[in-house]
């Protein structure tokens, strides 16, 4: 093979994680993927029949010594992160922040030079999201601005928090990649994520294990008559798409040290915007069953503002990413994999 063989994958047991551990060993690349506690066993069970793959625990990504992980690796793909809400404001920071600087110092160390690291589209706007609603046209070039104090101090809602710790991560380790140009790293910037999780690796109940598609629970999720949910940025990638991505930039070749260092930050997203009136509707057509679990469309309030655009150019033309999982089967294969985690609960 003439791109790297054995891919580290941190989060492997994890909503993305699991996507791009199957698309790899599906390409035929042999994958160690990381996890810890119980879902170490959770990957040995649903990948371990395949010969290329292996499972190692990393107990803690943030301050952990990863000899042992990075032995014999070719490239890392890093997508382990905390969801929004589940850690207090500090030790979100120091799971996202330092969590993706001490695996990218120490495979610096190691010597192995490709990283492709999940980050965000919310790095390119205001952690308040704000500027989803302001015409703005969002391109790699595009930052958002915040600082840890800020998050620290400024008594942020824990998805301000999550975004601001995701673009200050992705900040720090472009910031590393200028100062080593022999690092080759590469990010991976989708909105929200949604569809089916791979099977086999669904862990706990309620809400909060569901992981982005919670956001699409909260459409068949509640009282009845209920008015529907505030409008989140509308924008989404498919799971699969978003995979496909990390995989594809593993197979670009080194920029040269007189490139722009960022080159390789690529925007994915599918066509169109999940807006919560007209995913009801969609959902009233295309499943009608659900109708009294849906919010009532009476009086849906008006955007706060013109929808900004995401814009997909550099993938198209660098990655060649340019068909994507549409909107309609994005929502409604995720609906049906919500009604089957359900079911699991149960």
């Amino acid at each position: 093979m003439s791109f790297p063989n054995t891919i580290l994958v941190t989060g492997a047991s994890g909503f993305i994680g699991s996507h791009v551990t199957l698309q790899l060993l599906d390409a035929g690349y042999r994958v160690r993927g990381a996890a810890r506690g119980a879902k170490v066993d959770l990957l040995k069970q649903r990948f371990g029949s395949d010969k290329n793959f292996e499972v190692i625990e990393i107990t803690d990504v943030a301050a952990g010594d990863l000899t042992i992980a990075l032995h014999g690796v070719d490239a890392i793909i890093h997508t382990a992160s905390p969801l929004a809400g589940r850690q207090s404001t500090e030790d979100a920071l120091n799971s996202i922040i330092e969590g993706t600087m001490n695996i990218i110092r120490q495979a610096h160390q190691a010597g192995v030079s490709k990283v492709v690291l999940t980050s965000s589209w919310a790095t390119t706007i205001d952690p308040s999201l704000a500027d989803t609603f302001a015409g703005v046209t969002t391109t790699e070039k595009n930052w958002g601005k915040t600082s840890r104090e800020d998050l620290l101090t400024g008594n942020r809602d824990p998805l301000y928090v999550y975004c601001g710790a995701k673009l200050l991560a992705e900040r720090s380790a472009w910031d590393f990649a200028a100062e080593h140009r022999e690092l080759d790293l590469a990010t991976i910037n989708p909105p929200f994520v949604y569809g089916r999780p791979v099977e086999g690796l669904a862990t706990g109940t309620g809400i909060m294990s569901l992981g982005t598609n919670a956001l699409i629970y909260q459409l068949i999720a509640g009282e009845p008559g209920r008015p529907l949910p505030p409008q989140l940025p509308p924008f989404f990638c498919h799971v699969r798409d978003v995979a496909r991505a990390h995989v594809l930039a593993l197979k670009l070749p080194k920029l040269p040290d007189s490139a722009d260092v960022q080159d390789k930050r690529f925007i994915v997203a599918g066509r169109g915007a999940i807006l919560w009136p007209d995913a009801v509707k969609l959902l009233l057509e295309k499943r009608p069953q659900l109708k009294d679990r849906l919010p009532t469309l009476e009086n849906a309030p008006p955007l706060p503002g013109p929808l900004a655009k995401v814009d997909t150019t550099r993938a198209a033309e660098v990655l060649g990413m340019k068909e994507y999982v549409g909107l309609e089967e994005t929502l409604l294969e995720t609906i049906d994999a919500l009604l089957q985690v359900e079911k699991y609960w149960n």
